[in-house]
């Protein structure tokens, strides 16, 4: 096909390589044929690689073409220089009173963002309802598919977990003109991140599924008119397009996996396999010849959009309204498209059908909801009962064993009682604080010490932090004047008597606090390893104690991300210079680590 293009667009060694037949339009003018007008509104960034692609899939037709770059007047883009678009491309506002056989409108890199915050979408929206009326047949490919799906239909995309990219083959779902001698399954090259479902469009009775994934959504959509073309693929794409888009990608360090169907036995090192170009050219050709020439008026003034009229509720309310709507369309209107509303208001006091049947659509999902709610909630009250009775018995049962053992039957009465208090109480800092308390109650009876609640020693002020005055005042008043005491770390009580506790390992922080304020020589931190060791000792066998190290050094280690001591409890000993030393109880007889100024 000879197109007719702008002098300079495309270099001649270029259209001579990649074999496009052009003519000038004084050779063009004495052909004895009208010469098809041809839009791209062209919305990629690299401008310049797009127009050469498309006007190749346009070049394969016996077919004269004028064609036309649009670019949006409402945004400027980056990737291409203003002299190239000044000298080739014009804006809506330029062509908005001429008219086309035929526009195509290119994808864009937007589909994840809402159609309404794009930049141009309103110049968009104009483009879209002009081609309506002035355009014979507009093919739409990608993202444009879906922009246009929403704006003419409301139907909305959806976003996909991953990109969609590669090469996909499809099945033909019914046979049509517009894939003449296109095989039964063909390829075409697909990237995008959304995609339309198939039942979103089967309810639209103008619109033709011509092919669909499961994974990939609708392929290809035609209007019964054949004036829209909605292409969810790229057949223009050249041989590197796809692998020029995984390189940037994997520049950008995006988690982008290999295209689809696209290297040779899915390997980058074997090359490209093309497998799309028959069918694209096909595809393209189809549309121009079939879709466009045959159909398009010979003056193409004449193109218009259809005539349609909508006649509402009122309109339709009863038999004989649909009468009255009847002789308008036969005697005035002759419309191709007759919209209607449901059946409205017969009178002042009726109701609409659709406010009727909203509501019972509102009531079956709420009668439908409640249900389930219902049912869902009685499922997870049973499961979290059950839950919470095996959760307390395992947990009672626990300190059961160690009582037991211990020979301190005195403390079952105390395990049953702070069990019956855990399970009426909804104060997780209460609940959570219940392990140390009855530990507490264990260890006095074993001693036989006398146990101090940590609740009336330790004092929360109302910002959450502990108040070291009122605590140290209350502890000196409470274990100066006793000989032998047991106290519950990690726990203190508010001005109100709530619970309040530490962060995980507060019983560091309880130890210290009592050390600073009895003013102890000696602070005894008794764990589970020889002190504090050179690395993990269940990660590295060859880790060390450290046996001696200053405040600093431990705050140091703390800050690092070491678990070997609460931050929090440093501060208590180190200001009145108390010495810490971390032991571990089994095995008393080593050494351990001494922190000291």
């Amino acid at each position: 096909m000879p197109l007719i293009i702008p002098k300079d667009l495309i270099g001649e060694d270029v259209l001579s390589r990649e074999k496009i037949f052009t003519m000038d339009e004084q050779r063009a003018s004495t052909q004895d044929i009208r010469p098809l007008k041809v839009a791209i509104v062209n919305l990629m960034p690299k401008k310049k690689e797009t127009e050469l692609q498309l006007i190749k899939m346009l070049s394969n037709t016996s077919l004269q073409i004028n064609i036309d770059l649009i670019k949006m007047g409402s945004y400027e883009p980056k990737n291409t220089e203003a002299e190239h678009l000044n000298k080739f491309y014009k804006t809506f506002d330029e062509i908005k009173n001429s008219k086309y056989d035929a526009m195509i409108i290119t994808g864009a890199p937007v589909e994840k963002l809402e159609y309404e915050k794009i930049i141009y979408w309103d110049e968009l929206k104009q483009i879209l309802d002009y081609a309506k009326e002035n355009v014979f047949s507009t093919m739409f490919i990608c993202w444009s598919a879906q922009a246009a799906l929403y704006h003419y239909y409301g139907i909305k995309h959806n976003v996909s977990e991953e990109k969609i990219f590669g090469v996909f083959e499809f099945e033909k779902e019914i046979d049509d003109k517009i894939l003449k001698g296109i095989d039964d399954e063909f390829s075409v090259p697909t990237s995008r991140y959304t995609y339309v479902k198939p039942e979103q469009v089967k309810d639209i009775s103008e619109l033709k599924i011509l092919a669909k994934r499961e994974d990939a959504g609708v392929g290809i959509i035609v209007s019964e008119d054949y004036r829209f073309i909605f292409n969810f693929g790229h057949w223009e794409y050249d041989r590197e397009t796809l692998n020029d888009e995984y390189v940037r990608d994997l520049n950008k360090n995006l988690d982008i996996k290999l295209p689809v169907n696209y290297y040779r036995g899915d390997d980058v090192a074997k090359g490209i396999k093309v497998s799309w170009k028959a069918a694209g050219n096909l595809f393209f050709s189809n549309w121009l010849n079939y879709c466009v020439y045959q159909e398009t008026p010979y003056n193409i003034e004449e193109i218009k959009n259809k005539k349609v009229a909508k006649f509402g509720g009122s309109s339709l309310s009863d038999a004989s309204q649909f009468s009255k709507v009847k002789n308008i369309i036969e005697l005035k209107s002759e419309s191709d498209v007759v919209v209607v509303s449901a059946p409205g208001k017969r009178n002042r006091e009726d109701t609409k059908v659709t406010d009727s049947l909203i509501d019972i659509a509102n009531l079956n999902l709420e009668t439908r909801d409640l249900s389930n709610l219902i049912r869902k909630m009685e499922i997870e009250l049973a499961e979290k009962r059950s839950e919470l009775k095996s959760n307390l018995n395992d947990v009672k049962k626990r300190f059961y064993n160690i009582a037991k053992e211990l020979k301190s039957e005195i403390c079952f009465d105390e395990i049953d009682c702070v069990f019956k208090s855990i399970k009426a109480s909804v104060s997780k800092e209460f609940i959570v604080s219940r392990g140390e308390y009855l530990n507490a109650k264990l260890m006095a009876d074993y001693l036989n010490y006398e146990f101090v609640d940590a609740k009336d020693l330790i004092v929360f002020n109302a910002d959450g932090n502990v108040d070291y005055e009122k605590s140290y005042s209350k502890i000196v008043e409470v274990i100066s004047c006793k000989s032998k005491v047991v106290v519950p770390g990690f726990y203190g009580s508010d001005e109100f008597g709530n619970i309040r506790t530490f962060k995980r390992g507060g019983s560091d922080y309880t130890g210290s606090i009592i050390a600073s304020a009895l003013n102890s020589e000696i602070y005894e931190n008794w764990t589970d390893v020889d002190g504090i060791m050179t690395g993990d000792p269940k990660l590295n066998k060859d880790a060390k104690t450290i046996r001696n190290m200053n405040y600093q050094e431990l705050v140091d280690i703390v800050n690092s991300g070491a678990q070997v001591y609460q931050k929090d409890a440093i501060e208590p000993v180190k200001s009145k210079n108390i010495t810490i030393r971390i032991l571990n109880t089994n095995s008393p007889d080593d050494e351990g680590t001494i922190i000291k100024n």
